[in-house]
């Protein structure tokens, strides 16, 4: 996914140009998906690392990777719709100014948490390592990571299709000494709230998930990098869809 684009960047990075334009389906990247959220609008403008955390999170706008040879030469990409191409779409750039704390909403089917677990983990170097190896080893793609203080648990989110490579091998990984056993759910997704507006600014993760507790939906897991671009979470799969539509609802309104 996503070559055709990447190659645009490209050429368009090595000609130096004013801006490159991608032309989409859509006016735009949007705040969510608009077949789940019905009041979805066009952002007008967003940053390089905004639109890599949403591309990366499930928005198939672009690929993170398309917008690396623009963001190296501070290149200007606008996204606009061949259907109607006088909108102005989505301006991204590298410094965008914006009081909105979230901008998007973004969700991710098909994925499994699997949750390894062990009282002999706590405090033995090179544990979490073997777990990751584990998973590189057999091509398996991280989505999440989250560990809790005790030490004896990892919880990690990889895409389905990793999940059908690893499968077998997880018995047989269990066994190992430190980790006693390994669990994993299937019916699960997760969710992405992304915008540079919440970095520094506190209550932001006390406002999401109150809005989730408002409409009953348990979270499962939790991550947030320390560039605080995003507050990414883990849900049953039945509750996906209203979780993107409460935390849209939340920040970013009708």
């Amino acid at each position: 996914r996503g070559g055709s684009d990447y190659t645009i960047s490209l050429i368009g990075a090595a000609i130096d140009s004013d801006e490159i334009w991608f032309w989409k389906e859509v006016d735009g990247v949007m705040t969510a998906d608009p077949k789940i959220v019905k009041d979805a609008r066009t952002i007008p403008e967003l940053s390089y690392a905004e639109v890599m955390e949403m591309s990366y999170f499930g928005a198939k706008i672009l690929h993170p990777r398309a917008v690396e040879p623009a963001m190296e030469k501070n290149i200007p990409i606008r996204v606009k719709n061949t259907f109607n191409p006088s909108f102005e779409g989505t301006v991204i750039k590298r410094d965008v100014k914006s009081e909105e704390v979230v901008k998007a909403v973004t969700l991710i089917k098909n994925v499994v948490l699997l949750n390894f677990f062990g009282a002999g983990m706590v405090g033995v170097p090179k544990v979490a390592s073997s777990v990751f190896e584990f998973l590189a080893e057999n091509d398996c793609n991280i989505i999440m990571i989250s560990q809790g203080s005790s030490e004896a648990n990892i919880s990690v989110l990889v895409d389905s299709n990793s999940f059908k490579r690893i499968k077998r091998g997880l018995k047989k990984f269990s066994e190992n000494g430190f980790i006693s056993s390994v669990s994993f759910r299937e019916d699960v997704s997760a969710v992405a709230a992304v915008g540079s507006g919440m970095v520094g600014v506190p209550g932001v993760a006390g406002r999401l998930f109150s809005a989730l507790g408002r409409r009953g939906i348990n979270v499962i897991m939790i991550s947030q990098g320390s560039s605080e671009h995003n507050i990414s979470f883990v849900v049953s799969e039945k509750d996906a869809e209203e979780a993107v539509r409460a935390v849209h609802d939340e920040f970013i309104g009708g």
